[in-house]
C-alpha cells in the first residue's frame, strides 16, 4: 500500500519557502497534485491535510498542518486502533465457537483499553477550540469608552496608521478589522465604537455592534483612560463588558500623563489581567503584544502538540466516543459477544473516518494471522 504525491511550486507567502519537505513526499515543479493509493489507504485524510497546509495563512497554522501530515494524532490513534482490532478479532472468534462457550477476549483488558482511547479522544476534542482559532485567527476586540485611545492602540500594535485618530469623541462609528501576527499566530484585531450613551442612531448601531463583537470574540482588550476615568467607572465598565468564555485584559492607557498613586488605586478583580501602557508614546506596546499572545495561547502550542482543526474529525471522534461508551456499558452489564462485536465495529468504523483505514480487511487479517481456522 503506497501513497505518492507530486506537488510543484508549493510555497507559503509568509515564509517564501517550499513546504511538504522532510516527509518523504515528491515535490516537483508543476501545479498538479496526484495521490495514488489503494482503498482505505488514507488518501482522503491526506488530501484534507494537504489542503489545510496550502490554505494555512500563519506559521502556527502551517505548523499544525505539518504535524498532521507527519502523522499527528492519527499515529497515536492508529496504535490504539490496532489494539482494538485485536479485541474485535477475539470476540469474532468467540462467535465462531459460541457452542463451546470459550472466551478469547479479556474483558478487563478491553475496559482498560477503552479508558485509554477515551483519554486520547477527549484530549483531541478539547484541542479543537485552539486548533480552530489557530487555523482561522483569534478574534481580539479592543473596546472602551470614547477617547480611551482604542484607534491609537490599534495603529501602535500594527505599526501603521490604519485607524483615524481624533480628539473628537465617537470618531469610530463602525468596526475596523486588521490582522496582527504575534509569535506565528494571527490575531484578528477589531477596533470598535466607544461604549457610551449614543447621541444618534448611527452611533447606537455602532455601540450595539461593539457588544456583539465582544460576545463573539475569544479575547477582549478593555482599554481605559487612566487619567480621566474614575475607579468606579472602570469597574462598572468591566462588569458590563465581561462575558462568559471571553478572556478579558484590562489595559490602562495614557500612563505618560498619570501618576503612580493613580495606578495603585485601581485594585481590579484578580481574575482579570492588567497592564499599563501609553499607546500614543508607544510605551509597553510590545509587552502588551506578549500579554495578548500568552492570554490566548500560553504554552498550549509546541512542536510536539497535536490538535484537531477539522470539524469532521471532531464529529468522528465524538461518534467514536459514543460507540465506545456502548461497549463499556456492555462490559459493565454483560451482554452477549455479538452485541459487543457490533459496538466495537462501530467504534472502529468511526476511527477509520479519521485515520482513513478500512476495518473489515484488517479484522480478517488479524484473525488469520493469529489462528489457523478449519484445521
Amino acid at each position: 500500500m503506497t501513497v505518492k504525491i507530486s506537488i510543484r511550486e508549493l510555497h507559503k507567502s509568509f515564509s517564501k519557502k517550499k513546504i511538504l519537505t522532510g516527509i518523504n513526499l515528491d515535490i516537483e515543479d508543476s501545479k498538479s497534485t496526484v495521490i495514488i493509493g489503494s482503498s482505505g489507504s488514507g488518501k482522503s485524510v491526506l488530501l484534507k491535510t494537504i489542503i489545510g497546509l496550502i490554505s494555512s495563512d500563519s506559521a502556527a497554522a502551517h505548523q499544525v498542518a505539518m504535524n498532521q501530515l507527519r502523522g499527528g494524532f492519527s499515529t497515536e490513534l492508529n496504535v490504539l486502533r490496532d489494539q482494538l482490532i485485536h479485541f474485535a478479532s477475539m470476540i469474532e472468534l468467540e462467535l465462531d465457537f459460541a457452542e463451546e462457550d470459550v472466551e478469547f477476549a479479556n474483558r478487563d483488558q478491553l475496559q482498560d483499553l477503552i479508558v485509554r482511547i477515551n483519554v486520547v479522544i477527549n484530549k483531541l476534542i478539547r484541542s479543537f477550540e485552539l486548533g480552530n482559532v489557530i487555523k482561522s485567527g483569534i478574534n481580539t476586540v479592543i473596546a472602551g469608552r470614547p477617547n480611551a485611545g482604542k484607534s491609537t492602540l490599534l495603529n501602535a500594535l500594527l505599526n501603521d496608521d490604519r485607524a483615524i485618530v481624533s480628539e473628537i469623541a465617537g470618531t469610530t462609528r463602525d468596526t475596523i478589522e486588521e490582522v496582527l501576527n504575534i509569535g506565528g499566530i494571527n490575531f484578528r484585531l477589531i477596533d470598535t465604537a466607544g461604549i457610551r450613551e449614543a447621541t444618534d442612531t448611527i452611533e447606537a448601531i455602532g455601540v450595539e455592534k461593539t457588544m456583539q463583537k465582544i460576545s463573539q470574540s475569544a479575547l477582549l482588550v478593555y482599554l481605559f483612560d487612566v487619567v480621566n476615568l474614575s475607579v468606579s467607572e472602570i469597574k462598572e465598565d468591566i462588569a458590563s463588558l465581561h462575558k462568559p468564555g471571553v478572556t478579558m485584559l484590562a489595559i490602562a492607557n495614557k500612563i505618560d500623563l498619570a501618576n503612580d498613586d493613580r495606578l495603585r488605586a485601581l485594585q481590579l478583580p484578580s481574575d482579570i489581567k492588567f497592564m499599563a501602557i501609553s499607546a500614543k508614546e508607544n510605551q509597553q506596546v510590545e509587552e502588551l503584544k506578549q500579554l495578548i499572545y500568552e492570554s490566548a495561547v500560553g504554552d498550549k502550542l509546541s512542536d510536539s502538540h497535536t490538535m484537531v482543526t477539522n470539524i469532521r474529525h471532531v464529529e468522528a471522534l465524538q461518534r467514536t466516543r459514543t460507540a465506545l461508551d456502548s461497549v463499556m456499558n456492555g462490559l459493565d452489564n454483560p451482554v452477549t459477544s455479538d452485541f459487543l462485536a457490533m459496538d466495537i465495529k462501530q467504534a472502529l468504523y468511526y476511527l477509520g473516518e479519521i485515520t482513513g483505514q478500512v476495518t473489515t480487511d484488517d479484522l480478517l487479517e488479524n484473525i488469520f494471522s493469529k489462528f489457523c481456522i478449519g484445521k
